[in-house]
């Protein structure tokens, strides 16, 4: 098709696609200007006749200003979900991605295939209570959109799927500065998760705060004490080279506790030594 055609850019769809750097838009228009656009815009023409531009939105407007002509193809895709879906799979495969746009492209993809499946699902439902005629004869639908499929389809860590997941929902703006290549993943600090110094002035002023700490001290040795003292009783009778090896361990673990013990008991004496004159 010529470009006589009639585009419609719908800028929502087009925000879904990673604008261009200055070099790379430079480079793409003296090629076009050199050799004519020698790909073919992809379309989604809808019902009502309208085709709206997915992917080339560069070149179309490099061959508008330009007056250069164009070749267009024709998608048919079942609903602006789908639109969205064919955009975010075509731009995961673009060479000129860093490793955190891509992962942020799957992310969405994930979420989209999880969009279209509850759509659908929901549509089927529907359908079987109004009393139309659903095919059961389908195998079910199997889940593709977990982390871990896309983790193994994309070969993006699930971690980073994770993480990405967590900062679209805490820092959309974030988010999308990843999305276009503004910042890095490394580059983003993570929020202080430590409490306010008030906060932390009433807990240390909180007698049942060191109380808890010591009953859990106290728990952890109550819950195996009666085992501890069986052992202080073994017979020469039972006694095995399973029962020495075991005991050793077991010597081993307790002077463990115990270093640690000291260690956190020595720490303690400091802070109690250098805040006495405060107290």
């Amino acid at each position: 098709m010529s470009q006589s055609i009639v585009l419609t850019i719908d800028s929502a769809l087009q925000s879904l696609i990673p604008a261009l750097s200055e070099s790379e838009d430079a480079l793409l228009t003296e090629q076009i200007l050199a050799q004519g656009c020698l790909q073919a815009l992809c379309v989604w023409k809808t019902e009502d006749d309208q085709r709206i531009l997915l992917d080339g939105h560069n070149r179309y407007r490099i061959c508008t200003e330009n007056k250069k002509s164009y070749q267009t193809v024709n998608l048919k895709l079942d609903s602006r979900e789908h639109a969205k879906l064919w955009i975010l799979a075509h731009q995961a495969g673009r060479r000129n991605l860093t490793d955190d746009q891509r992962a942020v492209i799957w992310n969405d993809i994930r979420e989209q295939r999880s969009k279209i499946e509850m759509s659908e699902r929901a549509a089927k439902a529907r359908s079987t209570q109004l009393g139309l005629s659903v095919n059961s004869t389908e195998e079910p639908v199997t889940p593709k959109d977990t982390r871990k499929a896309i983790a193994i389809e994309s070969k993006v860590p699930e971690s980073k799927l994770r993480k990405l997941a967590a900062l679209k929902k805490s820092n959309p703006k974030i988010y999308e500065e990843v999305r276009t290549g503004k910042v890095t993943l490394r580059e983003i600090k993570p929020k202080p998760t430590t409490p306010a110094k008030q906060e932390l002035r009433a807990r240390y002023s909180e007698k049942d705060f060191y109380r808890r700490i010591g009953t859990g001290l106290a728990g952890s040795f109550s819950s195996v004490e009666d085992r501890l003292d069986e052992l202080t009783h073994i017979k020469r009778a039972d006694w095995s080279p399973a029962a020495e090896e075991g005991l050793r361990n077991l010597i081993k673990n307790l002077n463990e506790i115990a270093e640690r013990a000291d260690d956190y008991a020595s720490q303690f004496k400091l802070i109690l030594k250098s805040n006495k004159k405060v107290a």
